[in-house]
Formats: structure tokens, C-alpha cells, sequence
């Protein structure tokens, strides 16, 4: 090594004698400047401006004769991204400078363009293809969408490095090449202000009018005025200067790639891991923390959270110290109570991707499985997909769970009518749970949405069959009881276009309720299904007690409502008291045991979804939102399985859980302001109410009993959410609906494999019609090179899309 510096040394001292004194480039009006180095698959901007340069399949080169760092452009779908902003949107006097070759001409090739021909606004520089014309043309919009160009007056060859520079003033534009001004028609006076755009700044990049360009970058600047000569030439010259560094900044970085200088390496790029005892850790080029995974925990019934232990961990790639580079892997191995668990690690230029899987060796009760991780992450996918999200001392905090039983518990009662909440799930020998996470280091983050379509916020109502009869059911689906042609409505639920999962009793049971045997009622029950309705059983008859219905009952009554309304759901009925029955959070699901068992029955017709005999209870704070917490993307809370209720088969059963109001304080918690700041924070509800109930307990509440029409304050809140419906902001399906798209869009995956790229993956064997996410920031976003539809709320970017199966390529870039 130290023959290697005598020898540097004393080619430097050559350099430093054939090139004296070089002045530094010019800094002043200076928006964006790079070198030919790549970090991470960013130019980092030397400005000071942050207007960093984004890459897309470009490689790092050097060049054999001086140790430049060069970027190559392949001339396919190659390129370097500036992001706009009001720094790079220059509209007066500006300056473009590019240092390297161009390999390939191409006609219109673009070196650097911030330009649209459709639209009639920016500016480019490019060259030309023709053999007699294999020179640079600079061209512009001016705010009247001209297009003015000029050509420089020298031939360039292919391969050869050559100092580019254009000025504009605003009257008169320059084309420099090596420091000599070679402006084509003595200079051209244009004396015209250019337009600006939108669009990014980017380099060797085809779009608009322009062709990509095989090209190799060593330096570019962009400058918000226009250089004199005397500043072309001192760029020129330094940059004559830099190809041949002097001695003492080059030992100086020769010793940092080598030994560092108290961060990063240089060869390492912009970021890197390094795994301990307790996970793995992510640091940029200073070595400060970019985020982490911390040693995993469970907890079993009964128990107390531990952490597991580290049985064995591998990590491999470019290392440096205990530090490894972008493209490093690590897999790591723990062991605990009646499990063992495996953790995947990959580090990519823009993130840390985490797979993980738990398999349990004997039965288990299990209350939490979870990994802890620091920073901008999010878990989309995975069994349960039960993160929870919250701020921590040290940053942002995500607990991604495969299993949480204090959020997916589940209630029953004894033999004494008592409540017994199982905070666990049954996982037996030779399960496995997975999941994984996507830690984010420079890409924005994504966050599914919990509804489709460009939807905000979901609401569904979930409506109790209590004493209903044909005369307050017709008021509450057309306004009025007395309704001649019920299409002519324009109050109630059909009448604002509503849709709702609604609970009917098959049999009459006197003042429990009507049932579908009454001629009246089972009209409009049919109605409503015509109009979309969800038609389910609230248990089958009435009056629900100790020992009633009996499994007979129930088996004689389900297939009216497969046959009649193809149910997919059930609502409990009349266990508050502790009852015995066929009830699912009594003895239904009792298969040993219980002869009101009735899970095969609802397996053979078809019921797939189940109300969890729980609410959460509305308030002024809470408003209509369902959920307990505050969850990023799809409420976990609200849809689960869980262990202790499965079907026949050992299929899982998917329950739900609901919102509910005390009696006659709905109308003051689910108003008009609870709705719009639920849509507004991407809330959901699924709406627990009575709102046909004929009895005192809601008397002239939600409609007038005397003249049976509605009431005015509820047909108003029903107005008021049938226009955020037709505004496209209220997701309004039935409660069987909204679990259809929770489940599809809980089998979607999503990697971020690049700069703004990310994969998604559909596990699903069906389009997920509607997939929606969002972004905070305003983005334009692309699915396989295709537009996305896409809405504003607040600082966030909407968009959906109709998701196929498989895998797709999601690339967003900031308006």
C-alpha cells in the first residue's frame, strides 16, 4: 500500500504541474449538481438543494484513464429523475450544463429535457442522428407555446467526452462546447420568456416528443441563470482538472473507500445493515439509524410477554466493519415455548424487506406473536394482518403480529349465562404463520386503503330484526308506509339509494317481530333484496331463549333464506341473558357436545360471515368509526377469524364486529359532522341499530309511529350519505361486501423494489375489483405503464385499480 501512494503521488504532482491553479465550478444561482458517482441508485445533489437525481436501470462505470465516475444511460428505458419542484421549474434565465459522451445518436436523443411537445411547454437539449447533423440542439417553449431551437455549429463524434453548456438570458440563448461558444446563427436572439411545467427534470429520458439516449454522464449542473463566458470556462476548466485530481482530495477519498472516515464507506453506497443479538439495524452514510427489527416476542394464555431466543443467524454480501451493502441477505432463527421462528432479511437500494414465519412444534394457546419495527414500515400482508401502529421515543413503531387475541378475541357464555372472552387462538402442532414487512429508506410509503374505488371511508349498516312489522319496514325503506309505487320514493333507505345488511326473522313470533310468512313484509323484504339488500337471519324466529330455537328449528327455517335471499351472513339473537341455543356465542358451534349445534347447517348453506356479538359503543369523540384504534389501511379490528370458531370442517368462520349507539342517542353521535370526519379519516362502520323497531323503546325515533313516516333528522343524515355515496367518497356495500374486498385485498402484497417502484402481488385467484392505496404527497401513479385513476384528500394521493392475478409493477412520480 504504501508503494501504491508514492506512486499516486508522484502521477499527481505530474497533474498538479500540467494544470495550475483551477478555479472551483461556479456556485452562484446553482440549482442541481452531480458528479458521475451513484449511491444507493440516487445522484446525490452537491448543490445543497436536495434535488437529488433518481436512477433507473443506469450503471456505474469508470473511466480507465483519469478514475472519473461516470453514470451509463443504455438508450432503454434508462434514465435520471429530478423531481419538480419551484427550485427546478425555471421559467427565466437558465443555465444547462452536461459533461460526458454521447455513445449512440439517436434523432431528438435526450441529454437532459424538462419538456412536453403535447402540451406546448419546457425546454431540452438533445442531439441529432442524421451522420451530417450529429450535433446539439436546444430547444423551448416560450409562454405563448412557440418553439424556438438552436443548433450548435461543430460535428460531435460518438464515444468522446465533450463540457456542454447552454444559457438562455431571456433575450439571447448560447450553445458552449469545451468552453467555446459554437451557437449555431450568431447567437439567436429569442427575447421571449420560457414556460414551465410539471414535469420531472431528467436525463437521457424519452418522453414527450424525445427518444432515450445512450449516453454516459460525469458531471451535470442546472443553473436559475445564465452564465457568462468567464463561467463557462472556469466549469470547463475545473472540470479539465477534476478528471486529474490533485494529490491531496484524492488520498483523501482513496483512504475513505478503503478505511472510511467515521461513516459509510463510499463503495458501500448511501446505506447499510448490520445484525446483533436483539435483530438487525439499517444506517445511512453516517452511520445514524434508518430504522431497525428488534428480537421478536409472544405470549401464550395466561402468560407474560417473552422474548424468544436467537438460535442461529447468516448474513452475507459487500461488507464493511459489521456493516453490509445494498443487495446483503440475513436469515435469522429463534426458538421459544412450543414455536420456532425464521426471518428472511434483504436489503435493497430503497428499503428492508422482512419475511418472517412461526411454526408452532406442540398445541398452543396463543395471545400474541409479534416482531417490533422502527421506522417507515408497514406489514401488508400475511395472516391476520394485525399491525398495529403507534409513536414510539425512538420513531415509528410497527408491531407486525401473526397473531394479537386481545384484538381478535371472542366471547361465548357458560353454562351459567356468564361471558367468557377468549384472548387466544388455538394453534395446533405443525401450524405455520406468515407475514412480511416492507421497511422504507427513501421511497414514499404506500398504505392500502380500506375501501375501494377511490372511496374515503365505508359504512354499513347492520340492522337488528327486533320487532319489526310490515308497516314500520315500508316506512323506513320509502319514507311513508302508505307508499302507492314504491320506485317513486325519495325518502328512506331505497329512497336515497341506500344499501344495507338487514336481519329478518323466517316465522312470526307476535311481538318479537314479524317474519316472512306475513304476506306484507316478505314484499318488501323481497323488494330490498331487488334493490341489493343483504336479507340474514337474526337467529330464525323471534323469541330466542333458554332452550329456543332448537337445532330442528333452525335446520327448518335456514333454507328460506338461502332460497329465497342466498344468505352469506348471521346475526345473533337474544343471548344478552345468557341463553342457550342455537346462538353461535351459545352452544352453536358446540360440535361435542351440544345438541343445539348448528355449524354444519350453516356450512351446507353457505354461510360464510358471522356478527361477533360485540360493539364498540359510539361517542361524541368516537363518532361512527368502528374500529378500537387507530389502524393504517385495513381495520383488523373489525373483520377476524379466530380459532375457537371454526366451522365443521375446521375451515375458519369470518366474524365481524359493530358499532352501536344506547337507545335514542344515535342521531346525536352518527350526525352529519361524525360522517364527514369519518370519510375524511378513512374511517369504517358497520352500523348496529333497530331502526324498524315498533316498540317504545325507540318511539317517533327514527320514524313517527302515528302516521307512519320517517323522521325528518334521520332522512336527512340518510340524504346526507347518500350524496357522499354519488360524490364517490362513501363506500356503502353490505356488510357480506365489505368482507368480500377485506379478504381480496388482504392477499395483495406490496414490495418496494426500486426508486418510486414498488411490486404488487394479487395471491388472489380473482381480479381485486377497485384495489385501492394511497400516498401522502401529489403523485401521478401507473400500474404495468398505464395510467391510474387518482383523487385527492388532504395531502394524500388516492388511487385504484382493478388488480389481476399475479404480479404487477407500481411506479409513482411526484406531480
Amino acid at each position: 500500500m504504501e508503494n501504491i501512494f508514492k506512486v499516486l503521488f508522484g502521477l499527481l504532482l505530474l497533474s498538479m504541474l500540467a494544470f495550475p491553479g483551477a478555479a472551483a465550478p461556479v456556485t452562484n444561482g446553482l440549482v442541481a449538481s452531480y458528479n458521475g458517482n451513484i449511491t444507493g441508485n440516487v445522484l446525490l445533489d452537491e448543490s445543497g438543494n436536495y434535488n437529488d437525481g433518481y436512477l433507473k436501470n443506469a450503471v456505474q462505470g469508470t473511466l480507465l484513464s483519469t478514475g472519473a465516475d461516470y453514470v451509463s444511460f443504455s438508450g432503454s428505458n434508462s434514465q435520471a429523475n429530478i423531481l419538480n419542484n419551484a427550485s427546478t421549474n425555471i421559467t427565466s434565465e437558465i443555465s444547462v450544463e452536461f459533461i460526458g459522451s454521447i455513445n449512440e445518436f439517436s434523432s431528438y436523443g435526450a441529454i437532459v429535457s424538462k419538456y412536453s411537445d403535447e402540451n406546448g411547454t419546457g425546454w431540452y437539449l438533445s442531439c441529432r442522428s442524421d451522420p451530417s447533423l450529429q450535433k446539439i440542439v436546444f430547444g423551448m417553449f416560450d409562454t405563448n407555446g412557440v418553439l424556438h431551437h438552436c443548433r450548435s455549429d461543430i460535428y460531435l463524434e460518438a464515444g468522446q467526452v465533450y463540457d456542454i453548456v447552454v444559457t438562455y438570458d431571456g433575450n439571447i440563448v448560447h450553445v458552449y462546447v469545451n468552453g467555446v461558444d459554437s451557437s449555431a446563427d450568431e447567437s439567436p436572439v429569442w427575447a421571449v420568456p420560457m414556460s414551465g411545467n410539471n414535469y420531472n427534470t431528467s436525463i437521457a429520458y424519452a418522453e414527450n416528443g424525445l427518444n432515450y439516449l445512450n449516453c454516459s454522464m460525469l458531471a451535470f449542473r442546472l443553473y436559475d441563470r445564465a452564465l457568462t463566458l468567464s463561467e463557462v470556462q472556469q466549469n470547463h476548466q475545473n472540470d479539465k482538472w477534476k478528471y486529474v485530481p490533485d494529490i491531496s482530495s484524492e488520498i483523501i477519498d482513496l483512504k475513505k473507500k478503503a478505511y472510511g472516515d467515521g461513516g459509510l464507506p463510499r463503495y458501500m453506497g448511501s446505506h447499510a445493515m448490520s445484525q446483533s443479538v436483539s435483530g438487525v439495524s439499517v444506517v445511512d452514510s453516517n452511520l445514524s439509524s434508518l430504522g431497525s427489527v428488534s428480537m421478536p416476542y409472544y405470549q401464550d394464555n395466561g402468560g407474560a410477554e417473552t422474548d424468544y431466543n436467537l438460535l442461529n443467524s447468516s448474513i452475507s454480501g459487500v461488507k464493511w466493519k459489521n456493516y453490509y451493502a445494498p443487495g446483503s441477505s440475513a436469515l435469522l432463527s429463534f426458538f421459544g415455548d412450543n414455536r420456532t421462528r425464521l426471518e428472511n432479511l434483504s436489503l435493497l437500494n430503497n428499503s428492508l424487506h422482512l419475511s418472517n414465519s412461526v411454526t408452532y412444534t406442540e398445541d398452543t394457546l396463543v395471545t400474541k406473536e409479534a416482531v417490533p419495527v422502527i421506522g417507515n414500515a408497514f406489514q401488508f400482508y400475511g395472516d391476520g394482518l394485525n399491525t398495529i401502529s403507534e409513536n414510539a421515543v425512538q420513531g415509528y413503531t410497527v408491531q407486525a403480529y401473526t397473531d394479537n387475541g386481545e384484538i381478535q378475541n371472542d366471547c361465548i357464555f357458560n353454562s351459567s349465562g356468564n361471558p367468557i372472552y377468549n384472548y387466544y387462538q388455538n394453534r395446533t402442532a405443525g401450524t405455520t404463520r406468515n407475514n412480511s414487512v416492507d421497511l422504507l429508506l427513501s421511497s414514499p410509503q404506500l398504505t392500502p386503503m380500506p375501501c375501494p374505488s377511490g372511496y374515503l371511508g365505508s359504512l354499513s349498516f347492520a340492522i337488528h330484526a327486533d320487532a319489526q312489522d310490515p308497516d314500520s319496514l315500508k316506512t323506513m325503506m320509502y319514507g311513508t308506509n302508505d307508499i302507492i309505487e314504491p320506485e317513486d320514493s325519495t325518502q328512506g333507505y331505497i329512497g336515497h339509494e341506500l344499501m344495507c345488511t338487514w336481519s329478518a326473522f323466517a316465522a312470526s313470533s307476535g311481538g318479537a317481530g314479524v317474519g316472512f310468512d306475513n304476506v306484507s313484509f316478505k314484499a318488501t323484504l323481497d323488494d330490498m333484496y331487488a334493490h341489493g339488500f343483504e336479507i340474514v337471519p337474526h337467529n330464525v324466529i323471534g323469541w330466542a331463549g333458554e332452550g329456543n330455537p332448537t337445532r330442528d328449528t333452525t335446520g327448518y327455517y335456514l333454507p328460506w333464506y338461502a332460497s329465497n335471499y342466498t344468505s352469506r351472513n348471521w346475526i345473533d339473537h337474544g343471548l344478552n341473558g345468557g341463553n342457550r341455543n342455537t346462538g353461535l356465542k351459545s352452544l352453536g358451534l358446540d360440535k361435542d357436545s351440544s345438541q343445539y349445534y348448528i355449524g354444519d347447517l350453516l356450512r351446507e348453506h353457505e354461510v360464510q360471515y358471522a356478527w361477533a356479538y360485540q360493539d364498540q359503543y359510539g361517542s361524541p369523540e368516537r363518532g361512527l368509526s368502528t374500529s378500537r384504534i387507530q389502524s393504517l389501511g385495513l381495520p383488523y379490528d373489525i373483520v377476524w377469524t379466530n380459532t375457537n370458531f371454526t366451522w365443521d370442517d375446521g375451515t375458519p368462520m369470518y366474524e365481524w364486529t359493530s358499532t352501536w349507539a344506547p337507545d335514542k342517542t344515535a342521531l346525536n353521535y352518527f350526525n352529519n359532522t361524525a360522517l364527514q370526519n369519518m370519510i375524511d379519516s378513512y374511517g369504517v362502520c358497520f352500523w348496529h341499530d333497530y331502526t324498524a323497531y315498533n316498540g317504545e323503546a325507540f318511539e317517533d325515533y327514527y320514524y313517527y309511529k302515528d302516521n307512519h313516516t320517517i323522521n325528518e333528522a334521520y332522512d336527512n343524515l340518510l340524504l346526507n350519505m347518500s350524496e357522499q355515496k354519488k360524490a364517490g367518497r362513501l363506500w356503502n356495500p353490505t356488510v357480506s361486501q365489505y368482507i368480500d374486498y377485506w379478504r381480496a385485498a388482504c392477499n395483495v402484497e406490496c414490495k418496494c423494489t426500486g426508486q418510486d417502484t414498488y411490486t404488487l402481488i394479487n395471491h388472489n385467484s380473482e381480479t381485486v375489483s377497485g384495489y385501492a392505496m394511497r400516498v401522502t404527497g401529489s403523485y401521478s401513479v401507473k400500474l404495468d405503464g398505464n395510467d391510474l385513476d387518482t383523487k385527492m384528500n388532504g395531502n394524500d394521493t388516492v388511487f385504484w385499480m382493478n388488480l389481476s392475478p399475479g404480479t404487477h409493477l407500481l411506479t409513482i412520480v411526484r406531480a
